[in-house]
């Protein structure tokens, strides 16, 4: 049996899965960046507020605006969102920093992706972190 969502109740999905997916990055990211003192792991609390999010969620509201404005992910506006979305503050590794740089700069995102890591691509685990307002939808 299938059944089909209409657009408006997949962009609710959509944004439930970026409210979780910000919360677990914005809790996560306690453990991970750099803070004035560690997070005691054993004390079973929670650490102190505030929580900020990271370039996870930064480029996952990428993928949420380009399903709310057009119902799909067109790749070229995409890069020129995370591009232009890009706040060194939130974490955004040395060749996400200089991909997003130079898409900002007009360069196409092709060329820039392939500017990285020789051409290879990384192997990080970016697409993963931000796609799931895609699933969702």
């Amino acid at each position: 049996m299938s059944f089909t969502l209409f657009a408006d109740a997949r962009l609710a999905l959509a944004r439930d899965s970026l409210a979780g997916l910000s919360t677990g990055d914005a809790l996560g990211a306690q453990y991970f960046l750099p803070r004035p003192a560690p997070v005691d792991l054993a004390a079973d609390a929670l650490p102190p507020a505030p929580w900020e999010w990271t370039d996870d969620t930064e480029m996952a509201c990428s993928v949420l605006a380009q399903l709310a404005d057009s119902g799909g992910i067109d790749r070229d506006r995409l890069a020129l969102s995370f591009a232009e979305r890009c706040a060194p503050s939130r974490g955004y590794g040395a060749g996400a920093m200089l991909i997003l740089g130079l898409i900002r700069t007009g360069t196409p995102w092709p060329l820039a992706a392939a500017s990285a890591f020789d051409g290879q691509g990384s192997c990080g685990n970016g697409a993963a972190m931000r796609v799931g307002p895609l699933g969702a939808y």
